[in-house]
């Protein structure tokens, strides 16, 4: 996870050279992490977070920014990514710190949801079922895994440019929007949805003028107010509905991404909580849960009421967890897919600590 320490100020500095990031690039994580929590703290559909149907003004707000969210988290995901594209050499050295990072969180997140669902749910799903498709939010980290396997690959055989990244993007947009039935195996339908705006990730880090100019994010910004009104009138049935996977919704969030990167303010609070949004993202859902039966068996039923403190669960205690976690050499890998710090502050390893943590996030929500 990328270890940026921001401090507070007005607006970004976007980047001056190819191999920088924006000031304010953990800030943008932060309030995507944030926006991603608030979903699942409300519930996607009506047997999940509030249990609210779908009829619901809670509901209504996080289909009013589905176009943000998670292209946002996952293009910052292929920005990270781009600034230290694998090689032919590096690539077994890779996939060794992507399997500790991703694949074994994913393998212990994936086995407590399934024993938490299996005891409360009546038909609980299969292991087979929860570990191999789509489950809940892991759904992410499988997809993202597809993701740098083909990525990986491609940059180790022949290391695509721009417009290959470009023309791979626009074809994962037209597969998803074919109707065509894609598999749940592993979340390769998953894969295909996020797979436009990683490749948009990668192509902004390799150019970075466009993050200095400034016409060009008032433009996104245009493209941005122009979907999502589009997007409005069609929930209210005023004309046709815009739908996630169509090329309007990725040109939005895609928008999005460079607008933010541009004007977005820095944010010591939200650069904070960008640095820990993997942790977040992979323990939101079962702190969330776990705070919400909380309240509820105290007797605390009101939705407004039951939001705030639900939703300040599902970020503070991740937090706390990846702590308490990176004591505990196993436990951190586990849990945060980073090695235990050592007493004197450095990795178990022989590598400097930072060294270790900014290479083994490259690319990481």
């Amino acid at each position: 996870m990328s270890s940026l320490r921001l401090a507070n100020g007005s607006c970004t500095a976007p980047a001056s050279r190819a191999g920088d990031v924006p000031a304010n690039l953990d800030a943008v994580r932060g309030l995507a992490c944030l926006l991603v929590v608030a979903l699942h703290v409300v519930g996607d559909s009506e047997t999940n977070g509030l249990r609210l149907p779908m009829s619901s003004g809670w509901h209504y707000a996080m289909i009013s920014i589905e176009f943000i969210r998670i292209p946002l988290f996952t293009a910052l995901s292929g920005y990270l990514y781009a600034g230290n594209r694998v090689s032919r050499a590096a690539f077994g050295r890779f996939w060794v710190k992507k399997v500790r990072r991703l694949g074994v969180p994913l393998i212990c997140v994936t086995a407590v949801m399934w024993m938490l669902l299996s005891g409360t749910e009546a038909e609980p799903i299969g292991a087979s079922l929860a570990f191999l498709f789509s489950f809940g939010h892991l759904w992410y980290i499988q997809a993202l895994i597809l993701l740098f396997t083909a990525v990986s690959i491609c940059d180790a055989v022949f290391r695509p440019g721009c417009a290959a990244l470009t023309l791979a993007g626009l074809a994962a947009v037209m597969v998803d929007q074919s109707g065509w039935s894609i598999t749940t195996f592993f979340s390769l339908d998953g894969a295909f949805y996020l797979a436009p705006y990683f490749l948009f990730g990668m192509i902004l880090r390799e150019n970075p003028g466009w993050l200095r100019d400034r016409s060009l994010g008032w433009m996104a910004l245009g493209i941005v107010a122009i979907v999502l009104i589009s997007q409005q009138l069609g929930l209210h049935r005023l004309m046709a509905p815009v739908m996630a996977l169509q090329l309007p919704a990725a040109l939005a969030g895609m928008s999005a991404v460079v607008f933010l990167l541009q004007r977005f303010p820095r944010s010591a609070l939200l650069a904070a909580i960008g640095a820990y949004s993997y942790t977040i993202y992979l323990w939101h859902v079962a702190s969330g849960a776990a705070a919400r039966a909380v309240l509820i068996k105290a007797g605390i039923v009101s939705i407004p009421v039951l939001f705030a403190p639900v939703f300040a669960a599902s970020v503070v205690v991740p937090m706390v967890l990846y702590h308490v976690a990176r004591r505990i050499p196993l436990l951190s890998v586990a849990v945060t897919g980073e090695r235990r710090r050592s007493p004197g502050g450095r990795f178990a390893g022989s590598l400097p600590g930072g060294f270790l943590r900014r290479s083994a996030a490259v690319g990481t929500p």
